[in-house]
C-alpha cells in the first residue's frame, strides 16, 4: 500500500508564519495552499524555532484566496534560478586536489598522503575515501570505481566467477532478474558481464513487483537478480529477500539514486536482507557529486577480493585498501586469484576521491534539506486536478532529490506540450515513457527486449521526472509548484 498526503489541501494558512509550527512558507499568495495539519508534519530538524501563541483556526484564517486565473501569455510563474545546477565540490575539497595534481600523484594507487587539511593521513585518498564510504553505508568492505555501472557490472563478474560451479548446472546463457523499469546502465552491465536480462514489471510507485519477481523467477530459473532503486524509490525488501531465499537466488542492489533511503530502518543496500553486494554512485546529478564515480559496497569476502582485482589491483597493491579483507587467509585468496582475474582498470583516481571525501560529513544536513523541500513540493502537488502523485511503498524512507507524478488523461501531444510550458518558465522535466529517455526500456535495443512489460510501460509512459537538487530554497520549491500548476491549466 502506497502512502501519500495525510490531509486535503484546500485551505491557506499564510496567516499562520507566526505560529508554534516554527517556520514560513513563502509563494505567491493565490498559489500558497499548504494546510496546517501539513505544516505540522513536515520534516522541520536544524530549523529554528520560534515562541508563539498557537494559531487561531477561525473562518477569517481559513479562508482560500480566490480561484488563480490562468493566462497563457503571461510572464509569471517562473522559476528564476537553473534548476538543473549541480552541487558544487566543497572548498577542501577544490584545495586537497590542487595539492593531489600539484604532486602528480594521480594514479588510482600511490597517491599523495600528508596534506594541508590533515597532515596525519597515511593513506591515499581512494583508500581514504573507500573506507569513509564503508562507514557511510555500515559494510565491511567498499571498493571505490569510476562509475556505478562499473560497480554493477563488477558485482555480475565477481558472482559468475564465486558461483562459476552451481551456474554451469544451468542450461543455456546466464539470466539475471532486474527492473524493465530502471535507467539503461543497468541491463548494460549484464550484457557487459555477457548475461541476458529478465525483466520484471514494476509497481504504480515504480518499484520492483514482488509478485512479478518471483514469477520470473520460476519461469526463468535465474540464480542472479539485480533491484534497482529508481529516483531512490524502494521496493518491499523483505518480500524481495524472502523470494531470492526460495528460490536460492544471489541479490545485488544497485543503489545509484537510494543513498539515505531504507526500508523499515534497514539501510538501502545492507546485507541484513542477503544482498551480496550494493552499487551506489556520486555521478554529478546524485548525493555526492564527483562528476562521475561510483562505489562497491559488501559484507562478502571473495566477492570483495574479486572486485578489488579486477577493479584494477596487481602484484601486491590489495595491502593498500583500507576497506579490503586482511588476516592472513585473505591474502592468500588475493595472492591466488590475482593470476586468474582480468584487470579492466576501474578502480576510481585521486581527484576524484579527493572531491567526494568532504562531501562525506555533510550527508545528513544534504538528507534533511532533500526531505523538507520533497516534504513541500508533493504536498502542495497532490491536490492538483490533472496529475498523481504514486507515493511511497509503506516501510520505505526516501530523501526526496526527486519527485515523480503521472499526467493524468493526456496522450503523447498533450504530454509534450505541458513538458514545453514547463521548460519555457524554467522547470525541465522528462517524461520517463518518451521514445528518447533512456529509461524507457522499449528503446534497449542492445538487450533482449522485455517481454510481458506492458503493466510497467503503462506506469512510466505519462510519468513526469522532477529533479528538485540541493540548492533550490523554500521559495524555489513553491515556484516549481506554480509553474507545474499553470502549465497543467494553459495545456489542457
Amino acid at each position: 500500500m502506497a502512502r501519500l498526503c495525510g490531509t486535503k489541501l484546500s485551505k491557506d494558512s499564510r496567516k499562520l508564519r507566526e505560529s508554534s509550527f516554527g517556520f514560513t512558507f513563502s509563494g505567491p499568495k493565490k498559489y500558497t495552499r499548504l494546510s496546517p495539519s501539513f505544516v505540522a508534519r513536515v520534516p522541520s530538524d536544524g530549523i529554528e524555532s520560534k515562541t508563539a501563541e498557537p494559531a487561531s483556526l477561525n473562518a477569517e484564517t481559513l479562508t482560500r484566496d480566490p480561484k488563480p486565473v490562468f493566462d497563457v501569455n503571461s510572464a509569471e510563474p517562473r522559476l528564476a534560478v537553473p534548476i538543473k545546477s549541480p552541487m558544487p565540490v566543497p572548498e577542501e575539497g577544490i584545495q586537497r586536489c590542487r595539492e593531489v595534481m600539484e604532486s602528480g600523484k594521480m594514479f588510482r594507487y600511490g597517491g599523495l598522503t600528508k596534506g594541508a587539511n590533515n597532515e596525519d593521513q597515511t593513506v591515499d585518498d581512494v583508500s581514504l575515501v573507500e573506507r569513509s564510504f564503508a562507514d557511510v553505508t555500515g559494510h565491511k568492505y567498499c571498493v571505490a570505481l569510476n562509475s556505478c555501472g562499473s560497480a554493477i557490472f563488477l558485482s555480475v563478474f565477481a558472482v559468475l566467477q564465486k558461483e562459476k560451479e552451481r551456474l554451469s548446472k544451468i542450461p543455456g546463457p546466464t539470466k539475471i532478474l532486474t527492473n524493465a523499469f530502471t535507467f539503461a546502465a543497468v541491463p548494460s552491465a549484464i550484457v557487459h558481464a555477457g548475461c541476458e536480462p529478465e525483466y520484471v514489471n514494476c509497481t504504480e510507485q515504480f518499484v520492483i513487483n514482488v509478485e512479478d519477481f518471483e514469477k520470473k523467477a520460476i519461469e526463468s530459473g535465474a540464480k542472479i537478480a539485480i533491484v534497482s532503486h529508481m529516483r531512490g524509490r524502494i521496493a518491499d525488501m523483505a518480500g524481495i529477500a524472502e523470494v531470492c531465499k526460495k528460490y536460492d537466488i544471489t541479490l545485488i542492489e544497485d543503489c545509484a539514486h537510494s543513498l539515505g533511503c531504507d526500508w523499515k530502518g534497514v539501510k538501502s543496500g545492507s546485507s541484513e536482507y542477503g544482498t551480496v553486494a550494493a552499487c551506489f554512485s556520486s555521478q554529478s546529478n546524485k548525493l555526492i557529486n564527483s562528476g562521475e564515480g561510483g562505489f562497491l559496497v559488501t559484507d562478502d569476502e571473495e566477492i570483495a577480493i574479486r572486485c578489488i582485482l579486477a577493479a584494477g589491483s596487481y602484484e601486491v597493491l590489495y595491502k593498500s585498501h583500507l576497506a579490503a579483507p586482511d588476516g592472513p587467509e585473505n591474502h592468500a585468496m588475493f595472492d591466488k586469484l590475482k593470476f586468474e582475474t582480468p584487470n579492466f582498470s576501474l578502480r576510481m583516481h585521486q581527484i576524484t576521491a579527493a572531491i567526494i571525501q568532504p562531501q562525506l560529513p555533510l550527508l545528513e544536513e544534504r538528507f534533511k534539506k532533500h526531505r523538507y523541500n520533497y516534504a513541500i513540493a508533493e504536498r502542495r502537488l497532490c491536490e492538483l486536478e490533472g496529475i498523481s502523485l504514486p507515493g511511497q511503498m509503506d516501510g520505505a524512507t526516501q530523501v526526496g532529490d526527486s519527485l515523480q507524478f503521472n499526467l493524468v488523461g493526456r496522450d503523447r501531444a498533450g504530454a509534450d506540450a505541458f513538458c514545453k510550458e514547463t521548460a519555457k518558465r524554467g522547470v525541465p522535466m522528462e517524461i520517463f515513457g518518451a521514445l528518447d529517455n533512456a529509461r524507457n526500456f522499449k528503446t534497449w535495443q542492445f538487450a533482449l527486449p522485455p517481454q510481458d512489460c506492458e503493466t510497467s510501460y503503462k506506469h512510466i509512459e505519462y510519468a513526469c521526472d522532477l529533479r528538485l537538487p540541493l540548492h533550490l530554497t523554500e521559495a524555489d520549491i513553491h515556484s516549481i509548484c506554480d509553474v507545474i500548476e499553470f502549465a497543467i491549466q494553459v495545456t489542457a
